[in-house]
């Protein structure tokens, strides 16, 4: 047999996304705005800098303890861009400490060219993107205790965390600071969401970097993404009707529920 059908609804899926994408990078490319759905947490970040530019004091952003290897790091680093550009501009001083050490060089070159995009280079201090350790619990600490030392009046909380998440959020919600949260990590989102004045929950993390990186291939995934969900959306709702009609004991339905559920799991 020279096609697999048991692939067929992976490749039918794999289609209609790449279709959606295209279609949506040229519609950008050619000018179009696409809109995207707000997220609170990318839009709170001028209010947590610039309440700390009001105050004088610093602002901390850890982006996580995974390497910058991973997707949601890569994100973060996205949005450590664009609030390092609004620290620039407000002159505000913004510690990163690191936990990887391949994602130090990464954030180092990506607060030095936000510091030159906004003008500020000479005001860049190079020892404020900083690596600490690779022991989490460790890291945790010397980030608590930074919190406290520096006094920051914001903290970004942003990308994939452990066991420490509530060590690093109830220090800075200890000391009064703003906090904004991100993460894909499902166990961490209850301690990040608590704590934190504004949270981006799992895939919000890589829309804001998208919206942050406002190019038309970014822009164009995002909104592919969303599109995307409707027919999946739809998918599952009429699941849902069909398994209740065959509770119900409606028999057809039950048997067309049955034949989609085996459809989609890779059946013939």
């Amino acid at each position: 047999m020279w096609f697999e059908w048991t692939r067929a609804v992976n490749l039918g899926a794999v289609l209609l996304f790449a279709a959606l994408f295209f279609l949506l990078v040229r519609q950008a490319r050619r000018g179009k705005k696409l809109y995207l759905r707000p997220i609170r947490g990318l839009e709170a970040i001028s209010d947590a800098v610039g309440r700390a530019a009001e105050m004088g004091r610093p602002i901390l952003y850890a982006p996580g303890l995974t390497s910058v290897t991973e997707p949601v790091t890569v994100a973060s680093m996205g949005i450590l861009s664009r609030v390092a550009e609004r620290a620039a501009r407000l002159r505000t001083r913004i510690l990163v400490p690191n936990y990887d050490p391949l994602t130090y060089p990464v954030a180092q070159q990506v607060v030095k060219q936000a510091f030159i995009r906004a003008g500020r280079a000479e005001e860049h201090l190079q020892d404020d993107v900083s690596y600490l350790t690779s022991r989490f619990l460790t890291y945790a600490a010397a980030v608590a205790g930074m919190m406290v030392r520096e006094r920051t009046a914001s903290n970004f909380l942003i990308g994939h965390f452990f066991s420490e998440a509530l060590i690093l959020a109830e220090t800075g919600a200890a000391t009064d600071a703003v906090q904004i949260g991100g993460t894909d990590s499902v166990t961490q989102l209850p301690f990040i969401i608590t704590t934190c004045d504004e949270t981006m929950i799992g895939e919000e993390v890589f829309a804001a970097a998208a919206i942050a990186a406002d190019d038309p291939v970014s822009r164009s995934t995002v909104k592919a993404h969303d599109w995307f969900k409707i027919p999946l959306a739809a998918l599952m709702g009429l699941g849902l009707v069909l398994a209740v009609l065959g509770a119900l004991g409606y028999e057809p339905a039950l048997a067309l529920s049955t034949s989609i559920a085996g459809f989609l799991k890779g059946g013939h």
